[in-house]
């Protein structure tokens, strides 16, 4: 077994902090029961505390002391009668050897252990709970210095965690080719969205990365569509579904498109086709000391060359672009870090505005791209309502659109397609591993109406 690199970690985010000495402390979450009963949420551990120590229980806490270099675990104790419910847990050695810590000791010990280092300074986060700590070291708390170095250490992977991602997109991958071998005319969303979520439980994924959509048709242009229960009931129409695992806590996220029946109808296929091209020609452009901004802008210049083929556009290019026309059909950012949140932190960093203007105001991140970055690429090309009755009441935008091609295309819904990448020295791997060329989806299709 792998042990989990939270020594590392930490030694990282101390790097960050930039002092020489002082202990970073941080709590794990707490078991949240629902009001009026005794069931439990469903427990999600903290992704700060994950980060700094791989520990996915409920009521952990940990520390580091950074002159010294010491990683210290402070496990939940459990008694004998919870032991009775829940089982009995691993002993403070297996738990410190399981996790890479220098030393294991009991949550209820925190104040004693942490006082014997004398720390001038403890750095936590402003939401953590600190009663742990104690009156004894209640002055010593900064809550304030902590929180941007932490976030700037997970935007960097770590081989540990690339490997764990990759587990996690191959994972998610298999079963997106399952659901395109049996997805089939007749089915309801919630039959895929269920599937999907049975595959990768099967192997071992702790749950869902985010909130599966299995959106059909029109549904797809609802971009975070969360309803799962219409019926998959036009052969010509397509179903976008946006799915994701994760793997010992680290998410994937992947978006796959394809047509409820064998083949692509043509107005889906034009639209397809053009979202593959953008998302194609983004990740070859991907690579260190490029801004991920500017990726966002190949995208859209991508998307106006196809939607001006296709007379969805007209006029020139560089009008279309410099009025944001695109922003109308692909309202989101191009990608986002990934990690161990599915929107991952550090997109942003101190400092850093958004930009706002039609789809660049939702861009996840402004940063130069650089070696153990994981990002998601997905382009997609969307006909909402909203958004494009919004573009026809702007002249400077609407002399750019022809709304009666946007009628005959508006069936499409949407198209998204997604993979998720690392920044390499030379320029990414791509971690995702699941079809999406127009001949690879037909010909996997063709199997689910074959059976």
């Amino acid at each position: 077994m792998q042990v989990y690199p939270a020594k590392q970690h930490f030694a990282k985010t101390a790097k960050n902090l930039n002092v020489a000495s002082g202990v970073i402390f941080v709590r794990g979450g707490e078991t949240i029961i629902h009001p009026d009963s005794d069931t439990e949420y469903e427990f999600h551990q903290d992704s700060n505390f994950y980060y700094l120590s791989g520990v996915c229980e409920p009521g952990f806490a940990a520390a580091y002391d950074i002159a010294s270099d010491t990683a210290i675990l402070f496990v939940n104790h459990v008694s004998a009668d919870e032991a009775v419910w829940i089982g009995v847990p691993p002993s403070l050695d297996a738990y410190r050897v399981a996790h890479g810590f220098d030393q294991a000791h009991y949550t209820f010990d925190v104040e004693k252990v942490l006082s014997t280092l004398k720390p001038s300074t403890i750095y936590t986060l402003e939401y953590m709970n600190t009663e742990q700590l104690g009156a004894s070291l209640a002055s010593t708390i900064n809550c304030c210095a902590l929180l941007d170095p932490l976030h700037e250490a997970r935007v960097f992977k770590d081989e540990f965690e690339i490997d764990v991602m990759r587990r996690a997109n191959r994972i998610s991958s298999d079963a997106h080719v399952t659901l395109m071998k049996e997805t089939r005319l007749g089915m309801n969303e919630a039959e895929v969205r269920g599937r999907f979520v049975g595959l990768v439980l099967s192997k071992n994924s702790m749950y869902e990365a985010y909130g599966s959509i299995a959106a059909r048709g029109r549904n797809a242009a609802v971009l975070h569509y969360t309803k799962n229960n219409q019926l998959l009931d036009n052969a010509d129409e397509m179903i976008l579904v946006d799915a994701g695992a994760t793997f010992e806590n680290y998410a994937s996220d992947i978006t796959r498109t394809w047509p409820v029946g064998p083949t692509f109808s043509p107005l889906c296929r034009g639209i397809y086709e053009i979202v593959l091209d953008m998302q194609k020609q983004v990740i070859q452009a991907c690579g260190p000391n490029k801004q991920w901004e500017d990726m966002h802008n190949l995208a859209n210049r991508v998307a106006a060359q196809g939607l001006l083929r296709l007379g969805i556009l007209r006029g020139p290019i560089e009008a279309i672009l410099d009025n944001f026309v695109v922003g109308y059909f692909m309202p989101h950012g191009i990608g986002h870090l990934i990690g161990i949140d599915t929107h991952d932190v550090g997109g942003y960093p101190t400092g850093t505005e958004r930009v706002n203007k039609p789809g660049l105001r939702y861009l996840r991140a402004r940063r130069e791209m650089l070696p153990n970055m994981v990002f998601t690429v997905e382009p997609g090309l969307y006909f909402v309502d909203d958004m494009l009755n919004d573009a026809k009441s702007l002249p400077e935008v609407a002399q750019y659109i022809d709304f009666d091609k946007v009628a005959e295309y508006r069936c499409v819904g949407g198209v998204r397609i997604e993979d998720n990448i690392v920044i390499t020295e030379s320029g990414y791997d791509n971690l995702t591993a699941c079809p999406k060329e127009v001949d690879e989806l037909e010909s996997i299709r063709a199997v689910a109406y074959k059976q």
